[in-house]
């Protein structure tokens, strides 16, 4: 497969999005550092030197699969981590372990005619040593004490997304999954609604939609900013 491997970007995704149209096969764009990397709504991803940052472009991807796209590369991202901890999904798109975010997984796509191309963004906390104080967040070597070796973790990324994105399973299979893995799963979590407003509620499940439902409501992935346990 076709990688750029840049020391410094704005974001992997930026980076991606450019050269796209330019490409016909699939294609991986990692970054030592990021200096403007997003998160869903724009919100900014803290990547310094250390951790692993790319995205993964899927060229041709079929439309129709996009929804459930990011649950998959949770799931995929999930097993990867689980060889170092005990690593829980938090809806709709982290992975963390004791709350405390450890990935972030970005999807987007364009559209041009009947093709589309998928870019999956990935931002993995490995040997990212401090974090703000305004970050609630951790890295695989602060929960463990040891360094990881970046490109032996983004090729078991890789490799487990490429499963789970051609997995023919429906898609309540794949809710049941992520509901196995749910780290808010029946706690009192505080929903930040994209007008900025908050609810304090009890997460229950996933449903087969792939909206949280919660005992004040269901809530849908576009409509949310952020979910935090309280």
């Amino acid at each position: 497969m076709l990688k750029f491997k840049l020391s410094k970007v704005t974001s992997t995704q930026d980076f991606a999005e450019a050269i796209s149209s330019m490409l016909y096969e699939d294609f991986l764009v990692i970054a030592e550092e990021q200096t403007k990397a997003r998160g869903r709504y724009k919100r900014a991803w803290y990547s310094p030197k250390g951790g692993l940052w790319f995205t993964y472009v899927k060229k041709n991807f079929n439309a129709e699969e996009i929804p459930v796209a990011t649950l998959k590369a949770s799931l995929a991202v999930r097993e990867s981590l689980s060889s170092f901890f005990d690593a829980k999904i938090r809806w709709p798109n982290d992975v963390v372990v004791n709350d405390k975010k450890v990935s972030g997984i970005l999807i987007e796509a364009i559209y041009a005619g009947d093709a589309t191309d998928l870019f999956i963004g990935v931002g993995i906390n490995t040997n990212v040593k401090e974090f703000p104080p305004d970050i609630k967040a951790t890295s695989i070597l602060l929960e463990t004490g040891k360094e990881v070796n970046n490109d032996e973790l983004l090729n078991n990324v890789i490799s487990k997304m490429d499963y789970y994105l051609t997995l023919k399973e429906d898609f309540e299979e794949i809710v049941g999954k992520i509901n196995n893995y749910l780290s808010i799963k029946d706690k009192k979590v505080v929903i930040t609604r994209k007008d900025e407003t908050k609810v304090e509620c009890t997460a229950l499940f996933v449903d087969k939609f792939g909206r949280l439902v919660t005992d004040c409501g269901i809530f849908e992935v576009e409509d949310v900013l952020r979910v935090e346990s309280k």
